[in-house]
């Protein structure tokens, strides 16, 4: 057997496996507080000027694919349709305890990402995927805003969640968040989930085996 007719088999045996479907790697959340059962915030609603922010900490880099909050609304019929903001900030400490690292007032300031979401009737958990947002290890802030062009008005986050405590901060005007007194009465619900891995289906690898089952079945016929 020549060398061509070695290169052609690899070729092939590669080139199928390449073109069979992948199945993604299930991977649990990064963060998840689990669903919340308590009442709300200690802000109340949020609205253009109350806002709340939760941390989370990721122990190596990671690409975060999904965020989801927890969301309902004291006027349902109200905020039905309308738009929030959900915003990613980094974190700095201040006086003992971590908040987002804003350098001044909070709105569109010191973001490393943010997306807009849209308020469902009866609300529940609410966000967007496929975001690609790369970090570094480190402990980072969501926050639910209502934003300029957001016409939420009446949205509020349900507390008493204890599966993954974390540090809570306020926004209520003026230069940045702070901290929150009682972080363990206000977390919210939340949920990080990274981005899913492609691996190949095993009928993909299989092949894959095959071809290079055939490329040493091959070789060792020219040693001899």
């Amino acid at each position: 057997m020549n060398r061509t007719l070695l290169q052609a088999g690899l070729a092939a045996a590669f080139m199928t496996a390449a073109a069979l479907p992948a199945h993604a790697v299930v991977v649990g959340p990064i963060f998840s507080t689990g669903t919340p059962s308590g009442g709300v915030v200690q802000s109340d609603a949020i609205d253009a000027s109350d806002w709340v922010a939760e941390s989370f900490t990721l122990q190596s880099a990671a690409t975060i694919n999904s965020i989801q909050a927890y969301v309902l609304s004291a006027a349902d019929s109200l905020d039905a349709g309308q738009t929030f903001t959900v915003a990613l900030y980094g974190s700095k400490p201040a006086g003992g305890a971590l908040v987002p690292n804003l350098n001044w007032n909070a709105n569109n300031q010191g973001q490393l990402g943010q997306f807009t979401a849209t308020y469902t009737s009866n609300g529940g958990w609410i966000g967007q995927s496929n975001l690609g947002w790369s970090l570094a290890a480190g402990t980072y802030f969501v926050a639910i805003e209502i934003g300029s062009a957001d016409g939420a008005s009446n949205l509020v986050l349900p507390t008493g969640v204890t599966n993954a405590p974390a540090n809570v901060a306020f926004y209520t005007g003026g230069q940045a968040y702070t901290a929150d007194s009682t972080p363990a009465a206000d977390a919210f619900g939340l949920t990080i989930t990274p981005l899913v891995s492609a691996v190949p289906e095993p009928s993909a690898a299989a092949l894959l085996l095959a071809g290079l089952a055939f490329a040493g079945a091959v070789a060792r016929r020219r040693v001899r």
